[in-house]
């Protein structure tokens, strides 16, 4: 069986295909091939070609022999073509700014349990820039790389240490805060009485709880007024630029929601079809800009909090209203897996354990429901 990392395929021709990087030209990777009848074969046919060309089973880029650098750097290279271009750029800022500056030229069989403990704490305490410290969240999604790429060191043939041995940080829950009831209930009605585009995207956030680079992505076209329907297939994002003639660090990607369940129909509630009327454009348009042109979610995240500012309501940052938008839900009696489904997620615990907020007037109704067994008020 392939292993996920090992870029060996089978092909509709029945052969096992296995591609590996052959060398590079202006920083790109440039890949060979090696076929055979079974996995095993291309598997073996794969590492004898990357023998014979550098002596080195690993590392035909760098040539660092055992080195966690070129382990990283062969690992970016293979999943290039697997993932998102914003993932990959997420990966490849982990393993340059975090992972790199504290391992770097060290080998595999270095790195014992003392080591791996280490690892951790130091991230935690000065992984940042400048020795500072690291949250607990960003230190887990460092290690998580760092394992993956441990294993991809594993499946190719190199003694790397055992990822089950990785410590991570404790998990801390995050204080999110939502919108109380009468904070709602104040921006909903300014939200109703305004025509503005900034005002349909906050309206529309708050009884869809779509993300902020979903809402930038979506067009009139998405939206299905006869069936009452809004369509979740693209999503706004600025990522970093990789590329070496880029002439700006970073540049904004449209691409594919954030995971295949993202990818979603959500029912739109008829008040807000009417609403949305109003300032209905161009299947082509953009749903925020009302032109063929979409803004970014910076962009548009800063017109939300001058919009807060202007009329006098508390500050909340833009992924309160999904978090609101979900905690009303529950609030309201909706099934936990169509909650799951609207807000695009792939299972419910990420819903209940995230998303949802009950507040203390919800928790004491909750409470009032019990009584004793034959209790009665005239028991009173």
């Amino acid at each position: 069986m392939p292993r996920r990392g090992e870029n060996i395929f089978k092909r509709k021709d029945g052969r096992w295909e296995a591609r590996y990087i052959h060398h590079r030209e202006n920083g790109r990777a440039k890949y060979h091939y090696v076929y055979g009848a079974t996995y095993s074969e291309a598997r073996a046919k794969k590492k004898a070609a990357l023998q014979v060309l550098t002596g080195n089973p690993m590392f035909p880029m760098s040539g660092k022999r055992g080195e966690f650098e070129g382990l990283s750097e062969a690992w970016l290279s293979d999943i290039q073509v697997c993932v998102k271009e914003s993932t990959y750029t997420r990966y490849y800022r982990i393993v340059t700014k975090y992972l790199l500056p504290l391992i770097e030229k060290k080998r595999m069989d270095e790195m014992d349990q003392k080591y791996l403990n280490g690892l951790t704490a130091n991230l935690l305490m000065r992984g940042g820039s400048g020795g500072t410290a690291l949250a607990p969240k960003t230190v887990t999604d460092i290690l998580c790389v760092f394992k993956a790429i441990l294993k991809y060191g594993t499946n190719n043939g190199f003694a790397c240490p055992d990822t089950n041995r990785l410590r991570y940080p404790p998990k801390k829950g995050k204080n999110t805060k939502i919108m109380t009831n009468e904070n709602r209930i104040q921006i909903e009605q300014k939200l109703l009485s305004s025509d503005d585009r900034v005002s349909l995207g906050i309206l529309f956030t708050l009884f869809t709880g779509v993300r902020i680079g979903e809402l930038c992505g979506l067009r009139w076209g998405d939206i299905d007024f006869s069936n009452a329907t809004v369509s979740i297939c693209r999503t706004v994002e600025r990522i970093a630029d990789l590329s070496p003639y880029a002439k700006s660090k970073t540049k904004v990607v449209l691409s594919e929601p954030k995971t295949e369940s993202s990818v979603r129909v959500i029912p739109l509630p008829g008040f807000l079809l009417e609403y949305m009327q109003r300032q209905r454009c161009n299947i082509d348009c953009y749903l925020l800009t009302g032109e063929r042109k979409y803004t970014e979610p910076h962009q548009y995240y800063v017109r939300y909090q001058k919009y807060l500012k202007q009329n006098d309501i508390d500050k909340h940052t833009f992924h309160t209203l999904r978090h609101t938008f979900a905690t009303r839900c529950v609030e309201i009696g909706f099934d936990t897996k169509s909650l799951a489904e609207i807000l695009g997620h792939s299972n419910i615990t990420t819903t209940l354990s995230v998303y949802v907020h009950p507040t203390l007037q919800q928790k004491k109704a909750q409470m009032e429901r019990l009584t004793p067994d034959n209790f009665s008020q005239s028991d009173l």
